[in-house]
């Protein structure tokens, strides 16, 4: 009987180790994902090597939009764009002030909006999305409010802020999820996350997240005074979110080590994420190529070069979802291959699985309907056009 119920117990342990160890389906060398559950928050530790190691993805251009240098369709200063359920893109227009609306084949449609302080228009619009129920929502952070348009680009109404705005990261059925600053402007500001409605009332706040650390110098000019130049420290940690509208979650990173938090829609904090990760060196040609590009700013070389730089970049400076609901994580780690300079991604599934690592010589912007969209320059004008690609995904050694 004893050994009756030894065998029971040791067949429990052999289940449960199962279910807290997921091995790579292709075997890879992969350690396995485990999992545990502590204060009901579920605790995702993913291996150094994803899942799929010689998993890659392709991006094959298909189709190009406003990319004509005349006439109604053309957009010569893209901001913003966005993608509807019908496979439509709104591009923002900052030449114009207006929006410009294609059909999923690249012919303009319409025009939405125009430059100005009215209704249905834009002083400087921000940040382009759709609401589940189809409407356009539009944020201009100049003019501190946001504009609603119907599907086919109708003004229907606008919201003035009561706090300082800036990036949504998800939009709910009757609100949205708001990265703010508040408590104080520029170099004393305070970073949340908030949810309003979408007549700009504050429904709940998320807690205060971290800023960069900022630094600044005070300069003398001439015939008396003074001039105050700030930034921030490059690679210094501050937290990054990204917004999946799928699962409709917010993942936010601590940037100074490779930990991130899955909240859901109400703000509660449901799972985390990790891996082993060795933060990247910065190196002296990092400060130089970084201050080369301040080259037209005088004031804002002598701060940066200034400042104390940390030793080892950040984990991440960007994190976005793809339309599959996986999140993709922008790390410091680059490479010359081709002539090219590749920047590693890391790929994680819904469950917060370290699915992928991927190199790419672009940055992906938004994806949509199994294709990704992002602005490539015109080899011949220098414009940037709006351009959509087909995803393919590839395992070498298993086939597509």
């Amino acid at each position: 009987m004893r050994k009756k119920g030894v065998l029971i117990v040791a067949m429990i342990a052999a289940v449960l180790a199962v279910c807290s160890c997921r091995k790579g389906a292709d075997g890879g060398g992969s350690a396995g994902v485990r999992t545990e559950t502590v204060a009901g928050v579920t605790l995702v530790h993913n291996p150094p090597v994803p899942l799929h190691p010689d998993k890659i993805v392709r991006f094959e251009e298909e189709i190009a939009f406003g990319g004509e240098e005349t006439g109604p369709g053309a957009v010569l200063k893209p901001g913003n764009f966005a993608i509807d359920s019908r496979n439509r893109v709104y591009i923002y227009e900052s030449s114009d002030g207006v929006i410009k609306a294609f059909d999923d084949n690249g012919r303009f449609l319409r025009n939405i909006g125009g430059e100005g302080q009215g209704p249905g228009e834009f002083v400087q619009a921000f940040f382009l999305g759709f609401c589940p129920d189809g409407r356009l929502l539009v944020t201009d952070f100049q003019a501190q409010r946001t504009s609603f348009f119907s599907p086919d680009g109708d003004f229907l109404t606008s919201s003035q802020w009561a706090d300082n705005l800036s990036i949504p990261h998800l939009i709910l059925d009757d609100a949205f999820v708001v990265q703010t600053f508040t408590a104080g402007r520029g170099f004393d500001s305070k970073l949340f996350l908030k949810t309003y409605d979408f007549e700009g009332k504050e429904l709940k706040s998320w807690g205060e997240f971290v800023l960069p650390e900022s630094k600044r110098i005070t300069r003398s000019i001439a015939g008396g005074g003074s001039v105050t130049t700030g930034g921030r420290v490059p690679y210094s940690p501050g937290s990054v979110f990204a917004g999946d509208e799928r699962f409709r979650r917010i993942y936010h990173c601590l940037t100074n080590a490779y930990l991130i938090e899955v909240y859901d829609a109400e703000g509660r904090l449901f799972r985390k994420i990790d891996r082993p990760y060795e933060r990247v060196p910065v190196t002296a040609a990092d400060k130089e190529e970084f201050l080369a590009k301040r080259t037209g700013s005088p004031n804002a070389r002598e701060l940066y070069e200034s400042m104390p730089w940390p030793d080892v970049k950040t984990v991440t400076e960007r994190m976005f979802c793809d339309d599959a609901g996986n999140l993709w994580v922008t790390t410091n780690e680059g490479k010359e291959e081709g002539g090219k300079k590749l920047t590693a991604y890391d790929v994680f599934d819904g469950d917060g699985n370290y699915d992928a690592r991927v190199w790419l010589d672009a940055a992906p912007q938004k994806f949509a309907a199994g294709k990704m969209y992002r602005f490539k320059e015109d080899e011949d004008t220098g414009v940037l056009v709006l351009t959509r690609y087909r995803v393919v995904w590839e395992s070498p050694s298993r086939g597509k």
